[in-house]
């Protein structure tokens, strides 16, 4: 498989689950009619892909650069994907359990020590934007948008 084919087979992909999603988060029930409603995010975010997915396609199919026909190798970066998806999937189970906020601290970190190499590897600066992302976007929930995130057994 070259560059070009990966990239467009994964943007294909994308824009077909943004599209997915987006039609998904539409149905979602707004409790009180006045507020901005559970399906805004998840609506923001699909729209979000598609414009990427999007604009990825388009980049991909007008490129000239010659090393985007190299083939990559067959293995390539599949253990990062597959573990990804199973720490996403862990994530999904954990959360209404354990809360918010330390469920997205420890997959935010292990997200990010897992997905770098050794030469970007920073442990503590991961530390450091796994615990404050986590607390800025509750906050941001509980005071802003005025619904709170699940809390968890802990209370936080």
């Amino acid at each position: 498989m070259t560059n070009k084919v990966r990239d467009l087979v994964c943007s294909i992909v994308m824009l077909v689950v943004g599209v997915g999603m987006f039609v998904m988060a539409r149905d979602i029930p707004r409790k009180i009619e006045s507020d901005v409603g559970s399906g805004y995010v998840p609506t923001f975010i699909a729209i979000c892909i598609i414009i990427v997915a999007g604009a990825k396609l388009i980049l991909t199919l007008i490129s000239k650069d010659p090393t985007i026909n190299k083939k990559v190798p067959p293995l390539g970066d599949w253990f990062g994907g597959i573990a990804t998806v199973l720490l996403m999937l862990a994530y999904m189970m954990i959360f209404e359990k354990v809360g918010f906020i330390i469920s997205s601290i420890v997959y935010l970190f292990v997200q990010m020590m897992l997905l770098s190499n050794s030469e970007n590897r920073k442990p503590v600066l991961f530390a450091i934007i796994a615990v404050a992302l986590p607390i800025a976007v509750d906050a941001l929930f509980a005071f802003a948008i005025k619904m709170p995130l699940p809390v968890g057994l802990w209370g936080f």
